[in-house]
């Protein structure tokens, strides 16, 4: 696996520079070498394979790789895809840091950690459209990984995990009002094998109750040819980032900026491997009130806040409808003449991301 640690200098995310557990937790082992005994506060030892049946209770092993081949939880290939692995989503965290449940990015995708509410820092909970697991289920994870990640044989396996990094904290903050402001928010998107995307959309959404389905996009950004993006003018507060690129499984992250504030916030974003949704007949056309744009959407499950319309030189972002949230023509009219190019897409409920249609416009 290609590493990209070093080519990220982190400012806001910081990365503590501990050995592998993370420095200082009870539990942890070197790699490679048999787990310590296990303390009594941590309870009985875990083995591998209730850690292994959490995953098929709860489903994890039908969508990791059915439907994000960028994990294989499957038994007999888990293990090795989860201890002292680069997560692909936060690739400045690793999937399962022995010894620290706090640095893992299963434990804190899971919920183990939720800095807001349920909704974990580092994007959607899993499962996703489903209840928590059980606290119990989760309790077994985190002291599985707090006992050092042992594997079938009792060792910790994986690479070493030398700089472990740190999830975002603090922010648990008001929500953003604004839909632009001082702050800056920069970062990188990598595609599946951590190489970067051109043209991929980072955008900022806010929350609200008033919002279409509680949320609304606005503002966006396109990464260049290094797979970097800068967008300007973020408001102060708290907000969604969500990460866009063509044929692959977009990604979320919440952030809080200050003003004056710079931000950085990096992606990596899944292959899909369900062919759906589809967009066709893309269009952007002037008129004397604004610019109505329009787009054909087919497939299943499609999702009502995320079938988008993009102006990269204004840096804006606009959510298209259907009365029936169906496939058909969705659409939308901006109150303002935006010239083109325009970049069209549409998302399903899977967070299944459609091709991009360019419009001049």
């Amino acid at each position: 696996m290609k590493p990209v640690l070093a080519a990220i200098p982190l400012l806001a995310l910081a990365v503590a520079f501990a050995g592998c557990g993370g420095g200082g937790d009870e539990g942890s082992a070197p790699t490679g070498e048999a787990a310590p005994p296990v303390s009594e506060d941590l309870g009985p030892p875990v083995a591998y394979g209730e850690v292994q049946a959490v995953f098929e209770q709860y489903g994890c092993t039908g969508c990791h790789p059915g439907v994000n081949p960028s994990l294989d939880l499957t038994a007999g290939k888990s293990y090795d895809q989860l201890v002292g692995v680069q997560a692909l989503e936060d690739p400045t965290l690793y999937r399962v840091v022995a010894g620290d449940p706090g640095r893992s990015f299963l434990y804190l995708k899971i919920g183990g950690d939720p800095p807001v509410g349920d909704i974990p820092a580092i994007g959607t909970r899993m499962p996703p459209r489903a209840a928590p697991i059980s606290d119990a289920d989760r309790d077994t994870i985190r002291r599985w990984i707090l006992q050092g990640a042992v594997g079938l044989d009792g060792r910790t396996g994986g690479p070493e995990v030398p700089t472990p990094g740190s999830p975002p904290r603090d922010l648990d903050v008001p929500g953003a009002t604004e839909t632009a402001g001082t702050g800056t928010i920069a970062g990188t998107v990598v595609d599946q094998r951590f190489e970067p995307i051109e043209g991929a959309l980072v955008t900022l959404l806010l929350k609200g109750a008033g919002l279409p389905g509680g949320e609304e996009h606005y503002r966006v950004a396109v990464t260049d040819a290094e797979g970097k993006y800068t967008l300007d003018e973020a408001p102060s507060g708290q907000f969604l980032l969500k990460a866009y690129a063509p044929n692959t499984i977009y990604v979320s992250r919440i952030v809080a900026v200050n003003a004056g504030q710079t931000q950085e916030a990096h992606f990596g974003l899944p292959d899909r491997v369900v062919d759906n949704p589809k967009v066709s007949e893309a269009k952007a056309e002037v008129t004397g009130g604004g610019t109505v744009l329009s787009m054909r959407v087919d497939g299943f499950d499609l999702d009502p806040n995320y079938t988008l319309a993009v102006n990269p030189g204004a840096g804006l972002a606009y959510e298209l409808r259907n009365a029936n949230e169906a496939p058909g023509v969705w659409s939308a009219e901006v109150g303002e003449t935006l010239e083109g190019p325009w970049i069209f897409l549409a998302v399903d409920k899977t967070c299944n991301v459609s091709e991009f249609l360019t419009v001049e416009g």
